[in-house]
């Protein structure tokens, strides 16, 4: 728990520090958040346009994938679809899935994901993710 509000406290404080005035207006692109699982529980602050990257490992061969979950709508957009890198050239090789999003409303809601298999629609997810999405008014 202790260090889920440590990582918490660093996302916001890293968004903070990185925010400069005019930044919000059409100033200096703010930088892009990446989040991975290691960020699962965590809040995460934005500024209204800043991007957020979210990396989920996964292996589609197996027939399992990434999906969001309806709820952050209200403080975020996706950016296009999600894309998967494979780890490596070998067939059936695992790897990441990237999801993009941007800050497009002050207010919070929480970002959620799961893992599953979409033609299982009875079978509970193989894993979720999710963290807390705060998108701060500008100033």
């Amino acid at each position: 728990m202790l260090k889920r509000r440590i990582n918490a406290v660093l996302l916001a404080l890293t968004t903070l520090s990185c925010a400069t005035p005019g930044q919000s207006g059409g100033g200096a692109r703010l930088p892009e958040i990446s989040l991975d699982q290691g960020a699962a529980g965590s809040t995460v602050a934005l500024a209204p346009g800043q991007r957020l990257a979210v990396s989920l490992q996964g292996n589609p061969t197996t027939g399992y994938i990434w999906e969001t979950v309806p709820g952050a709508e209200s403080v975020l957009a996706r950016q296009g679809d999600p894309q998967f890198t494979s780890a490596s050239d070998k067939l059936g090789a695992g790897g990441v899935y990237r999801f993009i999003f941007q800050a497009v409303a002050p207010g919070s809601a929480p970002l959620k994901f799961i893992l599953h298999r979409t033609f299982e629609k009875e079978t509970p997810p193989a894993k979720t993710f999710g963290v807390n999405i705060v998108v701060h008014k500008p100033d």
